[in-house]
């Protein structure tokens, strides 16, 4: 079930009324309705995963009960096993007999395992639980209902975020309260998610598709870097502002996942805003366990070299994955140890623009690494690194010169609404030609709302107070998604 199928709206419209308008007096009702329809919603992908998070849910609820009892450490570190054993099998088992083949020159079958969607994502946040418990950080639930829900509440089940005890279960736990503005608010996240992903990112998938299978020539690598960068930011911060938007429907707040990632002025910013929850769950149970930035440089840069190759293996069980982690922890070392990249955090502005585009080409590369599926690609992108250092590089002279001169730049802001103006022509003159790239529009659209909400959460958190303005923009929004050809393609991060 996607959040973009009319399966699902159908599924929702019948929780908001029952949460609401029948059992709107009854906290613990509404609690049973959330996981009667959190487990429907993960029952539909495959009903014979619901066993593994009904154990997940069991033995953390039941082990975080005794971890400050006697034999405590013992209880919370078997539960902790037991839920990374259940992920090792399920998504990492094949990857090492195959590896161990290779290696060893052997032989045997692998076996046939059907990875369960959401379950890197559900026991991470059960593993960040128990040792919260254990460390007396959070008192332990003494309720199953709202701890199950916990576990399985359906917005963020299957893609995040990876929320806190504290911050969920502590909502999960209290009465919901309907409030207008929380509901207006998450319509609006709602609907641009819906734009973003049946838009834009849909289109951008067939262009990064079509791009990885000529690799071979530098250009076509450079632009496959590009599009699929494009496609796992739209894609993923779609997926995120739905489910924020549901929940806040529900009366719920879940994090930020993402902060304009892509607006990010150096790499030590841009794993500020990216997949937040999953950076900071890595910070706070493998790097200051390990003893962080405490024990000397030199363990400074191991640690962030082992959390970002941990980071890279929890996104899949390959290569590829491994090789991305590689090279941030790279990356992110030779940014923080030697260039002493600052963390940023005043107000992005257009003088940052420069920095914008040196950052975003090393983070297309990344992910041009992320996106490889054999040695051909990886080595092909290799040979077009001078392409992508020419590239970016020319646009940040550009960029640079353009900013820091007040002359040019007014020059530049005439010459962009006059290649906007020829470019709308473009469609009325030839608009049959043009009607296939007819998805730039909204593109450009969600560009402009999340530019100029840059400093905020999320795109939608300062939007026009004219309500002319407000209701042209959701037609517009409605109709783009309307007249798309949504074909129910899942969200790229389902698979992780």
């Amino acid at each position: 079930m996607q959040f973009t199928q009319i399966s699902f709206a159908i599924f929702f419209f019948v929780i908001f009324v029952l949460y609401w308008l029948v059992l709107r007096k009854w906290h613990r009702a509404q609690n049973a309705l959330l996981l009667a329809g959190s487990y429907v919603f993960y029952g539909w992908w495959d009903w014979r995963f619901l066993s593994l998070i009904l154990l997940t849910t069991l033995t953390t609820f039941f082990s975080a009960k005794l971890a400050r009892r006697r034999h405590g450490m013992g209880i919370t570190v078997g539960n902790i096993v037991l839920n990374l054993s259940i992920l090792l099998l399920f998504k990492y088992l094949n990857f090492f007999i195959e590896n161990f083949k290779h290696l060893f020159g052997v032989d045997f079958a692998t076996l046939d395992i059907l990875l369960p969607v959401g379950i890197s994502f559900y026991t991470f946040q059960a593993i960040a639980y128990s040792v919260d418990v254990y460390k007396g950080k959070i008192e332990p639930c003494n309720n199953l209902l709202n701890f199950a829900t916990f576990i399985a509440y359906f917005p963020q089940l299957v893609a995040g975020p990876i929320e806190r005890a504290s911050q969920l279960l502590t909502q999960i736990s209290t009465k919901h309260q309907w409030r207008r503005d929380y509901a207006v608010e998450g319509l609006r996240m709602v609907l641009v998610g819906v734009l973003k992903k049946v838009c834009i990112s849909n289109m951008l998938a067939l262009y990064a598709d079509q791009y990885f299978l000529n690799t071979g020539d530098p250009i076509t690598a450079l632009k496959a870097g590009i599009a699929f960068t494009s496609q796992i930011y739209v894609d993923f911060s779609a997926y995120s502002e739905i489910a924020r938007g549901v929940s806040r429907l529900l009366g719920i707040e879940l994090m930020a996942n993402f902060r304009f990632p892509l607006f990010s002025r150096n790499i030590i910013e841009f794993w500020q805003r990216w997949h937040i929850s999953l950076m900071r769950w890595f910070r706070d149970y493998v790097y200051i366990p390990l003893g962080g930035s405490r024990r000397g440089l030199r363990r400074t840069l191991i640690n962030i070299a082992i959390v970002f190759i941990l980071s890279g293996l929890w996104h899949g069980a390959a290569w590829n994955y491994v090789l991305w982690g590689a090279y941030w922890a790279l990356a992110y070392i030779v940014g923080k140890a030697l260039l002493h990249l600052p963390k940023r955090n005043e107000s992005i502005a257009m003088c940052h623009i420069p920095s914008m585009i040196l950052t975003l080409g090393i983070v297309s590369f990344g992910f041009y690494i992320f996106r490889c599926e054999d040695v051909t690609q990886l080595m092909n992108g290799l040979h077009s690194v001078i392409y992508y250092i020419a590239f970016f590089g020319l646009s940040w002279l550009i960029a640079r010169c353009l900013v820091y001169n007040r002359l040019t730049t007014s020059i530049t802001k005439a010459a962009m609404v006059l290649c906007l103006v020829a470019w709308l022509l473009r469609y009325i003159i030839l608009w049959q030609t043009a009607m296939a790239d007819w998805w730039l529009l909204p593109a450009l659209l969600v560009f402009a709302l999340e530019w100029h909400n840059r400093n905020a959460d999320y795109p939608t958190a300062h939007i026009s107070d004219k309500r002319y303005l407000r209701y042209a923009f959701y037609w517009v929004c409605m109709l783009a998604v309307l007249i798309s050809e949504n074909e129910g393609t899942s969200f790229i991060y389902f698979q992780f």
